[in-house]
């Protein structure tokens, strides 16, 4: 995309609601410096704090920031955006879960930008002001004058270094001297990027299971306040807790640096689901308990080999398909929280061989000769993971691995478990 076109792509965009941690919607607005109006009198201009809440779609579980400028005196209303990228890139999809996408800067009337909220996402947003000084906002303009520049309107996504929240966050220190930043660096956190990222995707099942299964321990490791920014409403919170801050860096002892919160647009927060974790262990765990509790009274061959055929493919296609994942991750992934995942202790690409033999069973049930030494390996193979679950459970509670894995090895881990079981109790059915 040129920058003749990217202009035109800001400053024309329809409202355009895009995927990842932040909504990313844009509306005809401005992008470019030219293009920008210059306020007289900076006593006049305002700026606010704009916290949208979650919605139901995934790409809006997370919230998102957007920074509101408004001229008392001549009055134009702009709010600063950086959640934009183009969808319609067919390469979209790959640059993202490469983590190799860029994302832009839009400048839009804030007007437009609150109605699609209220009607269209039927999203809440909450409006903070920012005390500033004078040359504390205009500092602030300045800086978003130089972001609004062709060259500086993309920059490299990361979810959690590099985002919607983080980017005014980062501007806002900026002006203010560093201050925030030392002093949210200096607080640690009670609280993991895994947590706020499963408490957020709760409304979404799969959204939830795939980050919490994907991610390694990234994700655990202990973060600051600082850190915790990459979420909207943790941005907000935090700043909170910040007093208005002098030129001189002199910290009032009667602001605060936002105040005034004031709900714009009111709707509810998605409701969330139940933990999908204890969905698979019910579902995949039962039918494997199932299937073992039924080897021990049938006589049919045919039958017992229905019912193992089932299992296998129904475990097989659970660790296969994550194993397979997993493994792409770290190679063709550099996010790196992607990377080294400690649930690939306990699902493997090679499970792709349960697949087959539940296929063979369920095919060739009538012919259980043709099957007993596929059967074999499937039970040695069954032995590694047992193997591995116990080397994982010991490397986990002796803290060398670091990575939070007690959902995971609660229902994969003991699914496994069982259906280890499960291939031995139809071997010791066969020769008894």
């Amino acid at each position: 995309m040129t920058q003749g076109e990217l202009k035109k792509f800001v400053l024309r965009g329809i409202a355009h609601l895009f995927g990842g941690l932040c909504l990313l919607i844009s509306v005809a607005g401005l992008g470019a410096t030219e293009e920008l109006p210059s306020p007289a009198d900076f006593n006049q201009v305002d700026y606010y704090l704009l916290t949208v809440g979650r919605g139901p779609r995934p790409e809006a579980l997370f919230g998102h920031t957007i920074l509101r400028v408004v001229d008392n005196q001549s009055h134009w209303d702009l709010s600063f955006n950086w959640g934009i990228f183009d969808f319609a890139d067919p390469a979209f999809p790959w640059k993202f879960y490469r983590g190799d996408l860029n994302y832009a800067l839009a400048i839009a009337e804030t007007q437009p930008l609150i109605d699609h909220y209220r009607r269209v996402e039927k999203r809440s947003i909450i409006q903070e002001r920012l005390v500033l000084t004078v040359n504390q906002k205009r500092a602030l303009y300045q800086r978003l004058l130089d972001n609004a520049k062709p060259e500086n309107l993309f920059y490299q996504y990361h979810q959690f270094l590099d985002n919607c929240a983080t980017r005014p966050r980062d501007h806002l220190n900026a002006v203010l001297g560093g201050v925030l930043r030392q002093f949210f660096t200096a607080r640690i956190s009670t609280v993991t990027r895994r947590q706020y990222i499963q408490d957020a995707a709760r409304p979404s099942w799969w959204v939830y299971l795939g980050l919490d299964m994907s991610s390694n321990d990234f994700l655990d490791a202990t973060i600051s306040n600082w850190d915790e920014m990459f979420l909207p409403i943790r941005l907000r919170e935090l700043l909170f807790l910040v007093p208005a801050i002098a030129d001189d860096g002199t910290l009032s002892k009667d602001r605060k640096l936002l105040e005034g919160a004031e709900l714009i647009v009111d709707m509810p927060e998605p409701r969330a689901d139940g933990n999908p974790y204890f969905v698979v262990t019910m579902a995949l765990g039962g039918i494997l308990v199932a299937t073992l509790l039924a080897l021990g009274r049938l006589s049919s061959e045919a039958t017992a080999a229905t019912l193992l055929g089932g299992a296998s493919l129904v475990y097989g296609l659970w660790s296969a398909i994550w194993g397979t994942v997993l493994t792409s991750n770290w190679v063709l992934s550099d996010y790196v929280m992607l990377k080294h995942n400690a649930a690939l202790w306990l699902v493997w690409p090679i499970d792709w061989i349960f697949v087959v033999f539940g296929i063979v069973l369920l095919v060739k049930r009538s012919r259980p000769d043709r099957w007993q030494r596929l059967a074999r390996g499937v039970v040695f193979l069954s032995s590694l993971h047992l193997t591995a679950l116990a080397v994982i459970l010991v490397l986990s509670q002796s803290g060398l691995v670091k990575q939070t894995m007690q959902s995971v090895l609660a229902s994969t881990g003991l699914c496994g478990l069982v259906y280890y079981g499960t291939m031995i109790r139809q071997a010791t059915r066969r020769e008894s």
